[in-house]
């Protein structure tokens, strides 16, 4: 395939639309057009939906990922024999790495003077299709389902605790157990998180459903901060656990790990694996390793 049409590709998906890429490209939008529409022409498939934003259609998806492999791939050679441009890779991290363990990471990767890196954040079990799509060329995610083309290295575990402030925890769980637990105001992190439910299922059974109030904070740091302000109990990552003011476990026994891995493309990209070694690095500094 013709890279000038993959990087128009990749432009125009990046972009959101033909105009935009035609900025960003420095051609006309009818150049880009033409562009898109030869390589459709030669793989015989429409391979985006013209939206707004536009979009890749399933068989485009499948060329995206390829052209980002390419795309990787080029520029590391380029800058292995001439100083170009930097090489540019998203990575997909969910919230809570971010919040907790990730410092070490953005130290290391300040030391690399041929890359822009774009951290993408995602939830934990969406990770995945980011990859599957070529939106990212790594991601940390929770699953350890094998994606053809790519390579999956476990980073170790994070332990989440059912907490609350001390407050309500004497309030609304003075004992401890689990009918009390169901009737506590909760926090969730979104519509997506499954953990606050989780808990309840394996503490007081698999119909177990909470009673009470529950709020949504989507950002993880104010997500511990709604906790510590008393909006009712969740589930807080051992890191955070340490540092925050006046909250308390409710529960030795209830918690939840949860197995974190490394994947990215199974390409020969020196940057890549670089990228992998400090992660696990990382992992092992916040004793993540000892629960896997």
């Amino acid at each position: 395939m013709d890279v000038e049409q993959l990087e128009t590709l990749l432009a125009v998906v990046d972009a959101g639309s033909f105009d935009d890429a035609s900025i960003d490209l420095g051609i006309t939008a009818s150049a880009v057009s033409q562009r898109i529409k030869a390589l459709e022409n030669r793989l015989g498939a429409i391979l985006l939906v013209r939206s707004r934003p536009v979009a890749a259609t399933e068989q485009g998806t499948k060329v995206l990922r390829y052209a980002r492999q390419m795309s990787l791939l080029s520029a590391e050679f380029s800058n292995e024999i001439a100083s170009k441009k930097p090489v540019q890779i998203a990575i997909g991290v969910n919230a809570d790495s971010l919040s907790t363990w990730f410092g070490p990471v953005f130290s290391e990767l300040a030391k690399f003077e041929d890359l822009s890196c774009e951290i993408v954040r995602t939830d934990e079990n969406r990770g995945l299709e980011l990859l599957r799509t070529g939106r990212v060329s790594a991601v940390v995610t929770n699953s350890e389902e094998n994606i053809q083309g790519c390579i999956s290295e476990k980073l170790g575990a994070m332990r989440y605790r059912a907490a609350a402030k001390a407050t309500v925890a004497q309030r609304h769980v003075p004992t401890g157990s689990a009918d009390e637990l169901i009737r506590t105001p909760m926090v969730v992190f979104d519509r997506e998180d499954p953990l606050q439910h989780l808990m309840l299922e394996r503490a007081a059974g698999a119909k177990a459903r909470p009673a009470g109030q529950i709020h949504h904070v989507p950002d993880s740091v104010q997500f511990v901060a709604a906790i510590e302000a008393g909006m009712g109990w969740g589930m807080v990552p051992e890191p955070q656990l340490q540092k925050a003011k006046g909250l308390q476990v409710l529960n030795e026994q209830w918690f939840i790990d949860v197995p974190l891995y490394f994947q990215r493309w199974a390409v020969d990209s020196p940057i890549l694996r670089r990228i992998g070694g400090i992660l696990v690095t990382a992992a092992r500094q916040h004793d993540l390793h000892l629960l896997a």
